[in-house]
């Protein structure tokens, strides 16, 4: 399940990096129990979405890729121990 993951995350940081996107554009991350990626979500409507109590930091697309290539990197290493 993890390699599929993988591909996914994969996939879609190569869409971000190649992509133009809106500079308002933010997104946010949600972490599974081991403190990988498990999701990713745009947020449409940032000012409203700060609001809200207990809001997760929102992400610019710089940031966002510097994530999940951390998360990518992780996830490498893991599978290279397992090996």
């Amino acid at each position: 399940m993890t390699f599929i993951k993988n591909i996914k995350m994969s996939n879609f940081l190569t869409h971000l990096k190649l992509a133009n996107h809106s500079k308002n554009n933010r997104w946010i991350v949600k972490l599974d129990k081991d403190n990988f990626v498990r999701e990713v979500k745009l947020i449409f409507n940032p000012k409203e979405y700060r609001q809200i109590n207990g809001s997760k930091e929102l992400l610019t697309r710089e940031k966002l890729i510097k994530v999940l290539e951390l998360d990518k990197d992780k996830r490498e290493a893991l599978a290279n121990e397992c090996k």
